[in-house]
């Protein structure tokens, strides 16, 4: 079993540290608000690097827990975290700022389907499953998309393809096309300008 320091050190009041984040985090899942933010603010008192584990454990959340059932709450608690900064590690509104990010991620509808993909990725890739190299991925920025012929055109028509669509209200698609149909990158002006064409 590796070490976990988390396991081995111990709160202000003799908890085990990795039973109290387990219960921040459990309370969360569960919307138990009083509960969390108890959890929260023992690690809190205990000292300036419980205080930064709290916040990286509360961000974690906002992605783990809330995923896609809050879209914003990493961008709402990340920002909590940056303006708590601005306050020393003992001023009375410190506390302020996680407890309204623990308030926001109770509140929030719960989506767990990021964490559950990473670990079929991780557990996958451990027995061994290796990815394909799709078809669609060979274009004018792979070797082999080269070597196959494929420019401009079969980017636009294949490489450049969106799903979902944002509904648009421009024609920039469609005159794009129309360019292409004439662009030749053989024959341009003499001082046309040239990109690095390993970047996309």
């Amino acid at each position: 079993m590796s070490y976990n320091i988390w396991a081995a050190a111990k709160t202000r009041n003799g908890l085990a540290a990795d039973e109290v984040i387990s219960t921040l985090q459990k309370s969360i899942r569960r919307n138990k608000v009083e509960e969390a933010c108890q959890a929260a603010y023992e690690l809190y008192i205990t000292g300036p690097l419980f205080l930064d584990k709290l916040w990286r454990r509360l961000l974690t959340i906002s992605v783990e827990d809330i995923g896609f059932g809050n879209l914003q709450a990493a961008v709402q608690v990340n920002t909590l975290n940056e303006v708590r900064k601005s306050y020393a590690y003992d001023d009375g509104d410190q506390p302020m700022y996680f407890i309204h990010a623990i308030r926001l991620l109770c509140a929030s509808t719960k989506d767990r389907s990021s964490d559950y993909l990473k670990n079929i990725i991780i557990k996958e890739a451990a027995m061994g499953k290796v990815m394909e190299v799709p078809d669609i991925a060979l274009d004018k920025h792979t070797r082999r998309g080269q070597e196959m012929g494929r420019g401009s055109k079969h980017f636009f028509e294949e490489g450049t393809k969106v799903i979902p669509q944002l509904k648009i209200d421009n024609d920039y698609r469609e005159r794009y096309g129309k360019i292409l149909e004439k662009y030749d990158p053989n024959n341009v002006v003499p001082n046309a300008f040239k990109y690095n064409p390993g970047q996309y």
